[in-house]
């Protein structure tokens, strides 16, 4: 506020040079208006309705102007119960509100163990929300208490574009009232609703690009997911599902055309559903399954995936015991979280746009990258090499720097490195050739190692790094607070790195607590 370009300087001086006064400037002592309060009050009103409600609430200090434009402005009403905003004051703002109603939100904690579907009926029919576009609600989560979702909710059919509902049941008589023609994010969690429900409420979205459904409430725990949550618009874009069991005939039959992200949280289905599903996803470019059950085999045979993220419990019956990398022409990240003893056979047969691989663990039993086979990490050698990877991620039990710098041969062109190192054993083999290591001399730029104890085995470890990686920039170091958090400790580690001797003068080290996986993230 206040600021003035150059170029509006030279212009007020030739105005001034013309005997014209010079505007007076905004902001403390300029004794003017500030140039956001000389924007219109279309502008100020939806800015003011992207804060959170009691930010906007506030902006009524200001002066008049805005206490009559927090009074008009767009409302986006969050009630978490997190800022202590209840349901007198949740009335309050809906009864006193002279704007349109764009965005309400209620948490369970507001709406209690008890449901107060009354109460949440009475803000729904409030003039306030005529025109709303996102409704997110949810009862408490507790299945003897769930109640009925109030027919208000409905009412907002043609206007919503994004609808939320967690812990209720839908109206059985709600079918013929389930027509959005512009809703574009659908999430369903917990809730109980029939199969005719289900269908009517996805067939009356024509515009729907986002559909999340976690856990019908059904005979069981984990209840066998509706045939009608696999059939919606062809213009789905976003699906995740969680909580649920496929069974094999509905895998067979479905057909996501323009799926191009599907999420899989907990969910229950076999092998050959699974490769069903993924076969039917020809648009398909990320994948996510968490927890999910039911397959010991993956295998990727896709001409569009470009990211693929699992995670997997302990449970034997849980695990993935084969990871096969057929064919992917435009595979970029491939990230496995599962036991550290888990004894997988990892294959890559053909990903040359590979970038991110991870997390591979030195229990692995079989390691086969292109043509070449290894019997896990510590049997790495001179092999294949995938230029592509630029991003590499390990769970070791001990480091040892000729299984990492044989990975490294393998991986020449690697920039980033993250290694979490569980224990401090002894190394076997010690010995280990710097002489000619590409990935040293021109590429790692960043190494970060979860776990460092800062014990001498470790200390070694990173001391080689810090005086032989040329082009270095950062090195972190993730510790425990009470073992090398004291300042101390940390000085005492970075005399004992050798921190003045390092190979890359810029290089920033840094110490810190917990653990990152910040390469796992979009772009």
């Amino acid at each position: 506020m206040g600021v003035v370009t150059r170029a509006q300087a030279k212009r007020r001086s030739s105005h001034q040079s013309d005997g014209e006064e010079q505007p007076l400037r905004g902001g403390r002592g300029g004794g003017g208006a500030d140039f956001i309060s000389l924007l219109p009050d279309e502008i100020l009103g939806s800015i003011i309705s992207l804060l959170p409600t009691k930010q906007g609430a506030r902006t009524q200090i200001l002066s008049s102007r805005w206490r009559a434009l927090w009074r008009s402005a767009p409302l986006n009403l969050e009630a978490s119960g997190l800022d202590r905003i209840d349901k007198a004051l949740v009335s309050r703002i809906l009864s006193e509100h002279q704007g349109i109603g764009r965005r309400f939100s209620v948490s369970p904690f507001i709406l209690d163990a008890r449901g107060d579907s009354a109460t949440l009926d009475s803000w729904l029919l409030s003039p306030a929300l005529n025109n709303l576009q996102v409704l997110d609600f949810s009862f408490f989560p507790l299945f003897s208490s769930i109640h009925l979702m109030p027919h208000s909710a409905l009412r907002f059919s043609s206007t919503l574009r994004i609808a939320k509902f967690s812990c209720c049941q839908f109206p059985d008589d709600a079918g013929h009232q389930l027509h959005l023609p512009n809703l574009l994010h659908l999430e369903l969690g917990s809730v109980i609703i029939s199969e005719d429900s289900l269908h009517s409420l996805l067939g009356g979205c024509p515009a729907l690009d986002r559909f999340v459904l976690r856990h019908i409430y059904g005979s069981s725990p984990w209840p066998q997911i509706l045939p009608s949550a696999l059939h919606f618009p062809s213009t789905l874009h976003i699906a995740e599902f969680g909580r649920c069991r496929f069974p094999d005939i509905v895998a067979h039959q479905v057909h996501f055309p323009n799926i191009c992200r599907l999420t899989m949280k907990t969910v229950t289905i076999s092998e050959v559903s699974l490769h069903a599903m993924l076969s039917s996803c020809p648009a398909l470019n990320s994948l996510m399954l968490f927890y999910s059950s039911g397959f010991s085999q993956f295998r990727i045979n896709s001409l569009k995936l470009k990211h693929v993220e699992m995670s997997f419990r302990r449970s034997n019956a849980d695990r993935l015991h084969e990871l096969i990398v057929e064919n992917a022409p435009c595979l970029e990240r491939l990230y496995h979280r599962g036991p550290r003893d888990e004894e997988m056979h990892i294959s890559i047969i053909s990903a040359p746009k590979l970038k991110i691989l991870g997390r591979l663990t030195d229990h692995i039993s079989w390691l086969e990258l292109g043509t070449t086979v290894f019997k896990g990490l510590h049997d790495v050698r001179m092999g294949t090499v995938m230029r592509s990877v630029k991003v590499l991620s390990l769970s070791l039990d001990s480091l040892r720097l000729d299984v990492i710098i044989n990975l490294m041969r393998c991986f020449p062109c690697m920039e980033e490195l993250y290694i979490e190192a569980h224990m401090a054993r002894k190394n076997k083999q010690r010995l280990y050739s710097r002489d000619h290591i590409e990935c040293l001399d021109h590429h790692l730029k960043k190494l970060e190692i979860s776990y460092y104890s800062g014990k001498k085995l470790h200390v070694e470890f990173v001391k080689f790094f810090v005086l032989n990686a040329s082009v270095l920039e950062s090195l972190v170091l993730h510790v425990d607070r009470d073992k090398v958090g004291s300042d101390w400790c940390i000085e005492n580690q970075r005399r004992q790195l050798q921190l003045q001797k390092r190979a890359s003068i810029g290089a920033q080290i840094d110490f810190a607590f917990g653990e990152c996986f910040t390469y796992l993230s979009d772009d």
